[in-house]
């Protein structure tokens, strides 16, 4: 595994320009997680495809929703080695309403991986308090660079900025992988909610924002 030291990297906000980076990179995240397994049916061939397929397109409508997205950079490398989208609750969506997008997902992921995902994402959505929050919504470290600090260094820099917001009750992230849990855990998080999904179970974290200040209606 390559190794990397902290001060060789920055966590930046970055465009659109590190897409391509960013699917590869999230591909590779995700590919092994239960979630993504369970919804776009790894047993079934075309597995690969599907969510590859899946990621562009979250990725190009968070793009267009104008989400912010962080990276961890190798400064000399300019490599993408981490990656969060994270939104507020104005851009909070239906995605089942969003009919260019399904309509990608299914020539693409087909018809029941789209189905299964936007029941999903929905019931994810719906679970959240209607109070203004952030959601990273999607993230990953490369694997050949985990284990090193980096997601830790890339949350952190999530929280910094979103914290400073006084009006938002915290931040909020989902996983079906329990084996993130105690590092969620170590950073602030809790349980605020766990979600069936199939055979699986998916936890719904929330950490609150110090700074958030309760206004009187």
């Amino acid at each position: 595994m390559p190794q990397v030291k902290l001060d060789e990297v920055e966590v930046v906000r970055i465009d659109e320009r590190f897409s391509r980076q960013a699917r590869s990179l999230l591909y590779h995240s995700y590919k092994d997680e239960p979630t993504f397994k369970f919804l776009l049916d790894a047993h079934r061939p075309g597995y690969k495809q599907r969510i590859r397929a899946t990621i562009r397109e979250l990725i190009r409508l968070h793009i267009d929703r104008g989400e912010f997205i962080f990276g961890v950079i190798h400064k000399k490398q300019e490599r993408l080695l981490g990656v969060a989208f994270f939104s507020d609750l104005e851009l909070k969506v239906d995605i089942s309403k969003q009919f260019l997008w399904r309509m990608k997902m299914i020539l693409t992921a087909g018809f029941e991986g789209t189905r299964r995902f936007v029941q999903y994402f929905n019931e994810v959505q719906e679970s959240l308090p209607a109070k203004n929050h952030r959601m990273v919504s999607l993230i990953g470290i490369h694997p050949d660079f985990q284990k090193q600090g980096l997601g830790k260094l890339l949350l952190e820099s999530i929280h910094e900025l979103t914290d400073k917001d006084q009006n938002s009750i915290g931040l909020f992230l989902d996983t079906g992988n329990n084996r993130y849990l105690e590092f969620y855990k170590s950073l602030n998080y809790e349980i605020f909610t766990e979600l069936p999904l199939g055979n699986l179970k998916e936890f719904v974290l929330f950490r609150p924002n110090p700074n958030y200040t309760e206004r009187a209606a």
